[in-house]
């Protein structure tokens, strides 16, 4: 167990803060730290380290020093880490500028702003809430890596770095983002670049016009499909509105990709022309507190007593945007709906049954599984009718993400957003076990896909790239194998079909098996049985911690209570009561107020 020893500042030595890893949630801590401490802590000394090898604030992914071809996925109004007053916490808010705000100068696809860019505004937030810092916090940068964390004779606790150290901490935060992941070594004579984030080093090495198997059709490829393309020399073009046309510079690799799902992320809906919304509307079915009723039945089982609820209220934002479309799409009146819908909430054949009375194109009702898996089931007659398809796929989601159906697209993805903080809030506070943290993951994989996607310009630029020959599409099920000198792609959905190449782009960011850890100081843990890891989605990992405390909970069950595990998060959204701010509040509240009453 952790604490043994720690000194709370009563005496002469000061209570001493280490957080390791400080991008945004870092920094957000930061901040939330300096704004309650002299609430909760009042003039007694503390010494808050800070330890990133990067700038603090922007961290690695914000780092300022980037391509200005890598863009942020969120539209830059919609983007703060200022809590402003709808956020529900204890501690003092502190209202700030959004990123579009701060920025105030043109947007890319008018809404998006450059990770770089966004880096500045986080520099500038660190900056401007540190220089404000009360008197008696002594705050120390470490700019370096954190390589281990040890418990000295005295029960401190000792943060390695890799410049030196060690730093003396009575309580330390563990925020480094997403771990990075130890590549597979590749066979002779063949390249593995990845998983993790686009690495514009590694893709320069790749020969122009060589083949790649790209495996993975998220964030990652959307970022290397930049680089790749427009970073060297080649051109969209099309009028304003229009299709868009790619006209190649001849550097460019030739790129076969693919992924379980076989079909790239969904772009993200286009914005509002009313504006972005302000306020939090309260769910319908599956707010937090419906959610522990449903989970204090006995028995409770995930997907029989919460994924229902979580389904009707995706159903119930989908349909009352589409009944504000317009008349023409429905054949009832949305009061009349709506009372119906009510009553059957937790009948999914009946829900479906109403909906079809309700609306008659099948396109305009609201189908989870054919959105999670839109290839699911099909065989294709071979390549070329696969590329076929998938370009037809990607111009049909393009428009309904950007034309008339949008409403009812940013719908939906605001209510997978909400819901999937519902899930986050009950896993923090312990309202979820194993199997049922388990379940909820593999549910959400389709929140994660349908609501992550890229700002629409870059879906139009891809559909132009694969009508170009830059990219061919493999399909689902991607399988990856070695052998006769080469990676070798196939889908089962295109029998016969192989793609050859000496280049395996890995472009994936997921969190890793335990094994697999490249980050020093959580391998170092793990391998003591200091952490351990719950099963995730998809193969993936998660730390096992003690309910909404975060403390991380050891191999043998022990509960190290001096040890905090601050996982990444989206960005806070502004004016909504942000589940992210809510966190670091709590958490900054917790590592102060439990010194001050020590």
């Amino acid at each position: 167990m952790g604490g043994a020893g720690a000194h709370t500042g009563d005496g002469g030595t000061p209570l001493s803060l280490c957080i390791v890893g400080c991008g945004p949630r870092g920094a957000s801590l930061t901040e939330r730290i300096l704004a309650n401490a002299p609430a909760l802590y009042g003039d007694r000394p503390l010494d808050l380290h800070l330890v990133d090898p990067y700038p603090p604030g922007a961290g690695r992914t914000w780092h300022t020093g980037q391509s200005g071809l890598l863009w942020m996925n969120s539209a830059a109004d919609q983007v703060t880490v200022y809590p402003d007053a709808t956020v529900d916490c204890a501690g003092p808010s502190r209202p700030g500028p959004t990123t579009a705000a701060w920025l105030n100068g043109p947007l890319h696809d008018g809404s998006y702003a450059a990770r770089r860019d966004q880096g500045r505004y986080l520099l500038d937030f660190f900056a401007a809430v540190t220089e404000a810092a009360p008197a008696s916090v002594r705050l120390h940068l470490h700019r370096a890596r954190a390589v281990d964390l040890r418990r000295g004779a005295d029960g401190r606790q000792q943060v390695l770095l890799d410049t030196g150290g060690p730093v003396h901490a009575d309580r330390v935060v563990l925020a480094q983002g997403h771990p990075d992941v130890r590549p597979e070594p590749a066979p002779s004579g063949l390249t593995r670049i990845g998983p993790g984030p686009a690495d514009p080093d590694a893709l320069e090495r790749i020969p122009p016009g060589a083949p790649v198997i790209v495996r993975g059709l998220g964030l990652v490829f959307v970022d290397c499909l930049a680089l790749l393309t427009e970073g060297r020399g080649g051109r969209f073009t099309g009028p304003p509105g229009g299709p868009l046309r790619y006209r190649p510079s001849g550097r460019e690799p030739r790129l076969y990709a693919g992924s379980r799902r076989g079909v790239p992320l969904p772009p993200k809906p286009a914005p509002d022309p009313a504006g972005p919304s302000t306020g939090a509307e309260p769910l319908r079915f599956a707010g937090a507190a419906a959610c522990r009723a449903a989970l204090a039945r006995p028995g409770a089982d995930f997907d029989r007593d919460l994924w229902p609820l979580i389904r009707a209220e995706l159903g119930w934002w989908h349909y009352r945007a589409l009944f504000a479309a317009g008349p023409d799409r429905t054949r009832m009146t949305w009061p009349d709906f709506d009372a119906q819908y009510a009553l059957l909430v937790t009948d999914a054949e009946r829900l479906a049954k109403l909906a079809a009375a309700a609306v008659p194109d099948p396109t305009d009702r609201l189908d989870l599984d054919r959105l999670a898996a839109p290839l699911a089931g099909r065989t294709f007659a071979g390549p070329d009718d696969l590329q076929h398809r998938l370009r037809a796929h990607l111009a049909t989601t393009l428009h309904r993400r950007t034309g008339p159906a949008a409403g009812t697209e940013r719908a939906l993805v605001d209510a997978l957003r909400r819901t999937g903080e519902v899930i986050e809030e009950l896993w923090r506070a312990g309202d979820l076990d194993g199997t049922a943290l388990a379940d909820a993951l593999r549910r959400f994989a389709l929140g994660t896909y349908l609501s992550s996607g890229p700002p629409p310009l870059r879906a139009a630029q891809l559909l132009a790239l694969a009508e170009a020959g830059i990219v061919t599409f493999v399909g689902p099920d991607l399988r990856v194998e070695t052998g006769r000198g080469a990676f070798r792609a196939t889908s089962p959905a295109v029998p016969g079909a192989v793609h050859e190449a000496a280049v395996l782009l890995d472009a994936r960011l997921a969190m890793p098996a335990p094994d697999r850890l490249a980050d020093p100081l959580l391998r170092a843990l793990w391998d003591r049985g200091e952490l351990s890891f719950a099963p995730g989605s998809e193969g993936a990992a998660v730390p096992r911690l003690d309910g909404p405390a975060l403390h991380p909970v050891g191999a043998d069950g022990a509960v190290h209570r001096d040890r905090f595990v601050l996982g990444p998060a989206q960005f806070p959204r502004p004016h909504a009561n942000a589940a992210a701010l809510r966190q670091t509040d709590a958490l900054a509240r917790r590592l102060l107020g439990d010194a001050a009453g020590a």
